[in-house]
């Protein structure tokens, strides 16, 4: 079995360094590119990757220029002449900087997709190029044995040794080997053409793809580790979920600008709805209706107001001093404001659920691709070796005259069909990882070893599909929240968490995701008071829980601006 795996080996490191089929003298002129440097010259060359880096620096200024407008805003207000806003122009101002923050995001994600997805664009040219170039390699050696066996036989003729119609036969046959080789020329020039048009290299200057043999290691622990990865990575997803953050984010400052405007007596039955494990949409609305109703009295009937001068008392209707935003005129032409926007965040939610479990569902199915595809590769190499020790044994047996030409010649072909299949199923193996990494938002860059698929040794990848860990690698999961409020307005802001008791936390610590702390250690029922700017976007930052002086679990805010949930997970394994 060793020597299956050797010869194996052998073949692999000769099909896959190749050379563009050129006289040996002008080897040493070309330039060999790999792989990772195709990957730089291609991402150079690109001019949508260009567009993409513009639109996110544009972006970036955008969020500067919001923020600077909701700043500006703010000083307007605090203005004697300041006039009132609407609920719309409120929303308008209190979204802004979030919405230019989820724009931002999203040009940062959707450039990160663009070069994955230039990546797979490339691998596919280049593994093209790569086995093109093999299957001529295979060929010119078919070519070069057929003029030498051509050339033994017009001897042999010579001397009466060899029949005229055995070398016609032979001369067949290297016009046969001829024009295939010329067509795996072809293909390889064409190749070659299309990509040093992606690699802005002129096709015709002398370059050569290089590439070594390497492998994925494929079981079903690996398929959640790249599931997990496309979860957090995912472009499609990652737009999902901060749809449904925005819309999350709408609601709560929704509610946070009702209890300003008409005071939190009035809102008391909206907000006692919102602590409630499912919310009840016609109880909620029925209770909505009701504060409608209540705003729209408050501005009915009559104000009774003294005139010192003249001893009477003038009626006045309330609706005459009304101001152009007080009680429902605040909504515009929106009164259901709040339930519509609580409608939208639950079908973002559903939304990023379906995405969610789609995504999983492409991610599967493209790591069983990869299964075949390595099963096919690894069932071409067994064949390789096979083949190569039949040929082996026929080349001795034909030296010293024990079998004909024609029975050589048909374990030649044998061998020849075994290596042409092999660098095909190569080739498809290395397609389906690549679109494997593409799905899984680039969770092979890292999985790769180097040297020849341990064909004898990989699992078969037909044990049932297990249910998804809840955190791959890591411990047990608990569903926390935060909330960032004003301390001083438009200057410091406070957070707070709130986690379950089971957890057993004592105090919590704010800090960078590369571990750089903010502030010092809160007790887990106090608030950390920082600067607002520090607060922008919480998913930059991590959560640090704490039973006493022991980092017991950490957490990635979740959400938009002012609150959000707190996924925490307990650090290592079990509980």
């Amino acid at each position: 079995m060793r020597k299956l795996q050797k010869g194996a080996v052998a073949f692999v490191a000769a099909a896959v360094i190749v050379q563009a089929l050129m006289p040996s003298g002008a080897l040493a002129e070309e330039r060999r590119i790999t792989l990772e440097e195709a990957l730089k010259l291609a991402a150079a060359e690109s001019g949508e990757l260009a567009q993409s880096r513009l639109q996110v620096q544009a972006k970036t200024i955008e969020l500067t220029q919001a923020q600077g407008a909701v700043t500006n805003q703010s000083e307007k207000d605090s203005s004697l002449l300041a006039k009132p806003h609407s609920l719309s122009q409120d929303l308008g101002i209190g979204l802004k900087v979030p919405e230019a923050r989820k724009v931002l995001g999203e040009a940062k994600r959707e450039l990160s997709s663009k070069e994955l997805q230039l990546r797979s664009e490339v691998e596919k040219l280049f593994f093209t190029m790569l086995q093109a170039a093999d299957n001529a390699a295979l060929l010119e050696q078919k070519w070069a044995q057929a003029q030498k066996r051509l050339t033994t036989l017009e001897t042999k003729l010579k001397f009466g040794a060899a029949g005229q119609e055995e070398a016609d036969k032979q001369k067949e046959a290297l016009d046969r080997a001829q024009s295939e080789l010329k067509v795996a020329r072809l293909a390889l020039k064409s190749a070659k053409l299309q990509l040093g048009e992606k690699l802005g290299i002129d096709p015709e200057s002398a370059f050569t793809a290089a590439s070594k043999p390497d492998y994925v290691v494929l079981t079903q622990e690996q398929l959640w580790k790249f599931v997990a990865h496309a979860e957090k990575l995912d472009f499609e997803l990652y737009k999902d979920t901060e749809t449904r953050k925005m819309a999350e984010e709408k609601v709560h400052l929704t509610r946070k600008l009702y209890s300003a405007k008409f005071g939190e007596k009035d809102m008391r039955l909206i907000e006692a709805m919102y602590s409630t494990p499912a919310m009840d949409y016609e109880l909620f609305m029925a209770n909505y209706d009701s504060l409608l109703g209540e705003i729209k009295r408050k501005w009915e009937g009559i104000f009774l107001i003294p005139v010192p001068i003249v001893p009477i008392i003038l009626p006045i209707p309330k609706v005459v001093l009304q101001g152009e935003y007080d009680g429902l005129r605040y909504f515009d032409d929106e009164p259901y404001s709040l339930p519509v926007s609580m409608l939208e965040a639950d079908k973002a939610r559903l939304k990023e659920q379906d995405t969610r479990k789609k995504l999983i569902n492409k991610v599967k199915k493209s790591y069983l691709d990869a299964k075949t595809a390595e099963e096919a590769y690894a069932q071409a190499l067994k064949l390789v070796d096979t083949r190569k020790t039949e040929l082996e044994a026929a080349s001795k047996k034909h030296a010293v005259g024990w079998i004909k030409d024609d029975e050589f010649e048909k374990a030649s072909q044998a061998s020849e069909e075994a290596q042409k299949a092999a660098i095909a199923g190569y080739y498809a193996y290395k397609s389906a990882l690549s679109a494997l990494n593409v799905v899984s938002a680039g969770a092979l860059d890292s999985a790769w070893k180097p040297g020849t698929l341990p064909y004898l040794a990989i699992d078969d990848g037909l044990e049932p599909i297990k249910e998804q860990p809840s955190e791959p690698g890591g411990g047990r999961t608990f569903s926390g929240k935060w909330t960032v409020k004003d301390a001083v307005e438009g200057v410091t802001g406070e957070l707070t968490v709130q986690v379950p008791k089971e957890l057993g936390a004592t105090a919590f610590a704010l800090l960078t995701k590369d571990g750089r702390p903010i502030g010092g250690k809160v007790p887990l029922d106090g608030k950390l008071v920082h600067l607002n700017v520090v607060f922008a976007d919480m998913s930059g930052l991590k959560v640090q829980f704490y039973k006493d002086a022991e980092v017991i679990a950490e957490a990635v805010p979740d959400g938009y601006g002012s609150s959000g949930a707190l996924p925490v997970t307990l650090k290592g394994k079990g509980e």
